[in-house]
């Protein structure tokens, strides 16, 4: 299908999807404690409604489809439930490490059986885990296993003390799940590289919980704005006080030649007057769902660049560094690892009209690259992996072509 914004002149207000991120994490733990939470602005994210299905179903067999927090957190739902249950995936699902999570549940003393290959989907999960104590996870390979772990411990006797060993990826998606346990009435600290979690005493907090509009989207709008330098866009009930840590754009912004405006009902981010520096550096440990679209954007403004963080970026719904090697290859970018490092050099950045692009039905790879229609019309199929966690963005960038001021 071809793609084709021209740029243009525009003010525009959107609503952003809510956070999966919120919506997910509030579900899982509503779930399993019974809190009968009045939750407003919840995510339409396909994500966030397979999760939800899945948490309803008497079925033996659970299938995650792709998505990861989904397969993780249901992982350690399900190790504290009494029910034996199947869960399985896509193909790609198949080919992402469970490993870490499976080992830490099973020091607690619960059964898990791999189905197939060792380490990896479909598991069986045997259920009636009671007892905490101590477990030891790496943090490297996915936050997701320890808010999956943090979650369950307040379930068990004694709860549960998770020290994370190594360097720990994603570290504000862990302190996300911690902020929210706490807002909600649970006893839970991490500190350093050690979560503590105390047995729920069923003391609730809160009896409702708005889900936030999902930062994570707006770098995608980052993209936008800096190929349409007259257009502004206005994200309603956005503030920069979140609990997600990609809200750490509103820190990013400038060095990316963009300016926000927090107001009292949301935030408006247009273009500003400075230029965007050459031979910048980025670490992405923290917050690896931005760099498909900050990666994209440099390479649009031809830009050399370094980046640090990105070794999650493999076990992704694709393995998002070959997709961007891939794909900015034919716009003639180069993204090459070294030492550990990768560095990005787009000085002879060239998009050829109609070039196809794939997204490997990952989201965040289609959004990124769908932002190049306004520079040249472009090819691309499987629209709908955007479903995943933005499934309005066809709908919002369509706006953009029925506007001219």
């Amino acid at each position: 299908m071809q793609l084709n914004y021209s740029q243009k002149d525009f003010y525009i207000e959107i609503d952003l999807p809510a956070s999966k991120s919120i919506h997910n994490r509030v579900m899982i733990l509503d779930a399993l404690y019974g809190l009968d939470l009045q939750i407003t602005n919840p995510s339409n994210s396909a994500d966030s409604v397979l999760l939800n299905t899945l948490l309803k179903s008497k079925n033996e067999t659970l299938d995650c489809q792709n998505a990861g927090t989904v397969f993780r957190f249901l992982t350690a739902y399900h190790s504290v439930n009494s029910k034996p249950v199947i869960l399985t995936g896509s193909e790609r699902m198949l080919k992402r490490p469970i490993k870490d999570l499976v080992n830490a549940l099973k020091s607690l003393g619960e059964g898990i059986e791999y189905q197939n290959r060792e380490d990896f989907p479909p598991i069986k999960i045997f259920g009636g885990l009671k007892k905490g104590g101590s477990v030891t996870i790496s943090g490297e390979t996915s936050s997701q296993f320890i808010s999956a772990l943090a979650m369950i411990g307040p379930k068990l006797g004694d709860g549960l003390s998770i020290t994370i060993e190594g360097q720990i990826s994603s570290r504000p998606y862990i302190e996300m799940t911690v902020k929210l346990m706490q807002n909600l009435g649970f006893d839970i600290s991490f500190n350093n590289n050690i979560i503590i979690t105390k047995s729920w005493k069923g003391q609730l907090k809160l009896n409702a919980i708005e889900i936030e509009p999902d930062w994570s989207a707006v770098a995608f709008w980052f993209q936008i704005i800096s190929l349409n330098p007259n257009g502004k866009v206005f994200f309603k009930r956005l503030k920069t006080q979140s609990v997600q840590g990609d809200s750490v754009l509103a820190q990013w912004s400038e060095k990316l030649g963009l300016k926000l405006t927090e107001k009292d009902d949301g935030i408006l981010l247009e273009k500003s007057s400075i230029p965007v520096s050459n031979n910048t550096t980025w670490d992405f440990s923290n917050n690896p769902d931005l760099a498909p679209s900050i990666i994209v954007l440099l390479s649009v403004l031809n830009k050399k660049a370094r980046f640090k963080g990105l070794e999650s970026l493999k076990i992704k719904e694709s393995d998002r560094t070959l997709a961007l090697q891939t794909e900015l290859k034919k716009c003639s970018v180069h993204l090459s690892e070294n030492n550990n490092g990768w560095f990005l050099d787009a000085t002879h950045f060239d998009l050829k009209e109609n070039t196809v692009f794939e997204n490997y039905d990952d989201h965040r790879i289609a959004m990124a690259l769908a932002c190049l229609a306004f520079i040249k019309p472009i090819q691309m199929e499987n629209l709908e992996a955007v479903n995943k966690s933005y499934p309005d963005f066809w709908e919002h960038l369509s706006k953009l072509t029925q506007i001219h001021r």
